[in-house]
C-alpha cells in the first residue's frame, strides 16, 4: 500500500479523503499549507501527494519547483483535486506542471484506484465540468502561446550563442541562465493568475454571510447533477431546508442576531455534508442540499439528523444564547418526484411548505407533481 500526504485547507474534505484511503489500507499523512507539506514531504517520503488546486496559500508552480530542488527527497507523484466547474482548467494546469488531476465529484473508487495504481490520469473518465469559465480558459491559452514565443525566441538565441560559443563561453552560459530565469519567472506569474482567477470563481459561487455555494451556482449545477444521474442511474436527492420563525428572531432580537443564526445553522450543514454534496443557500432563510447516490433511507437519515442537530445548536451574539431555533426540510428526489431535476426541486418545495402547515419542526416526504 501506498505513503500518501492529503493538502488541503478544509478539514471536512480533507478528514473524508484520507479516512477513505486509510480504510483501504494506505498510510495517510496531512497537511493544511503548503509549508507544512513540504516539511512532512521531506521528514516521511510520501509516494503520492493529493493536493487542493484552490488552496489559497500555494502558488503551484513554486511549490512544486522548490520540491522538485529537493535533491535528497523521492519525488513523490503530485495529483491535484478542483471542483467540477473548473475540471477543465483543472485538467490544463496539470498537464503543464507535469501532475496529474482529479476531479472532486470523481466516485472513491476512481480515487482509490489512483493511490493504488501508477498513473491517476489514465484511470480518469472525461469529466462533464461545466463550460463556464471562458475567462480563465482564454487567460490560460494566452500563457501557452507566450510560453511558446518565449520557447521559439530562446532556440534562436542559443543557435545564436553556439555559434560564437569558442569566442564568448562564459557569455552564453550568462546568457542562459538569464533567459531561463526570466522564462521562471513569466510561468510563476502566468499560473499565478490562472490560480487566482480560478478562486476568483469560487469566490463568486459563495454566499457571503454563510460561505455556502449560493443560487447561482446551484442552477449552474443542477442540470449537471441531474444528467449524471440519468447515466449512472442513481437517484438525486434534494432537500430544501427553512429556519422556523426565522422573522420573529429578526424582530425580536435585530437582523445581526438573525445572521448569526444564519451562519451557524450553515456551519452545522456543512459538518454533516459529504465532500461531493452541494450545499446552499438558497435565499434569505432557506437552505438546499443536493446529494447524489443516496438512498431514500440515508436521505432521510440525514434530514432528520440536520433537523436535531439544529435544537441542539448554542448559538450565541452579544453574550446572549439564542435558544429554541428549528428546521422544517421537505425532500424530492429525481426521478421519483419528476421528471427533472428541476421538478424534484419544486416537489421538495411543496413539501417543505406541507411541513411549515403541518406545525414545523419536521421533515415532510415530497410527492410527485402534475405535469
Amino acid at each position: 500500500m501506498a505513503t500518501i500526504l492529503v493538502v488541503d485547507e478544509g478539514p471536512i474534505d480533507r478528514h473524508f479523503v484520507a479516512t477513505l484511503l486509510r480504510e483501504h489500507g494506505h498510510c495517510v499523512l496531512e497537511a493544511c499549507s503548503g509549508e507544512e507539506a513540504l516539511a512532512v514531504i521531506r521528514n516521511e517520503r510520501p509516494d503520492m501527494v493529493l493536493i487542493d488546486i484552490l488552496m489559497p496559500d500555494i502558488e503551484l508552480g513554486r511549490f512544486l519547483l522548490d520540491l522538485r530542488e529537493e535533491r535528497d527527497v523521492v519525488q513523490p507523484r503530485i495529483v491535484f483535486r478542483a471542483p467540477a466547474y473548473i475540471e477543465d482548467q483543472g485538467h490544463a494546469l496539470a498537464r503543464a506542471l507535469g501532475a496529474s488531476f482529479l476531479a472532486r465529484h470523481d466516485s472513491p473508487d476512481v480515487l482509490l484506484a489512483a493511490a493504488g495504481r501508477g498513473d491517476a490520469q489514465e484511470l480518469m473518465q472525461p469529466g462533464e465540468a461545466h463550460r463556464r469559465g471562458e475567462e480563465v480558459e482564454s487567460l490560460w491559452r494566452a500563457a501557452v502561446r507566450k510560453l511558446c514565443q518565449l520557447a521559439a525566441k530562446l532556440e534562436r538565441l542559443n543557435a545564436q550563442l553556439e555559434r560564437r560559443v569558442i569566442d564568448s563561453t562564459e557569455q552564453v552560459k550568462v546568457a542562459r541562465s538569464a533567459m531561463d530565469q526570466e522564462i521562471r519567472k513569466r510561468l510563476w506569474a502566468e499560473l499565478g493568475l490562472t490560480q487566482t482567477n480560478l478562486r476568483l470563481r469560487d469566490l463568486a459561487l459563495r454566499d457571503g454571510l454563510t460561505g455556502l455555494y449560493n443560487r447561482r451556482y446551484l442552477e449552474e449545477s443542477l442540470d449537471r447533477e441531474e444528467s449524471r444521474a440519468r447515466r449512472s442511474g442513481y437517484p438525486l436527492g434534494l432537500m430544501m431546508l427553512d429556519v422556523d420563525r426565522f422573522k420573529d428572531c429578526n424582530d425580536t432580537l435585530g437582523h445581526a442576531a438573525g445572521d448569526s443564526v444564519l451562519r451557524a445553522i450553515a456551519q452545522h450543514m456543512n459538518s454533516l455534508a459529504r465532500s461531493e454534496d452541494i450545499v446552499c443557500r438558497y435565499g434569505g432563510d432557506e437552505f438546499l442540499v443536493v446529494m447524489a447516490h443516496v438512498p431514500l433511507t440515508i436521505l432521510k437519515e440525514r434530514a432528520e439528523a440536520l433537523r436535531r442537530g439544529v435544537q441542539d445548536l448554542e448559538i450565541e451574539y452579544d453574550g446572549r444564547r439564542i435558544e429554541g431555533m428549528t428546521l422544517s426540510v421537505g425532500i424530492g428526489i429525481f426521478p421519483d418526484h419528476g421528471e427533472s431535476g428541476r421538478a424534484a426541486l419544486r416537489a421538495a418545495d411543496m413539501a417543505l411548505y406541507r411541513a411549515k402547515r403541518a406545525g414545523r419542526d419536521r421533515v415532510v416526504m415530497g410527492e410527485k407533481l402534475p405535469a
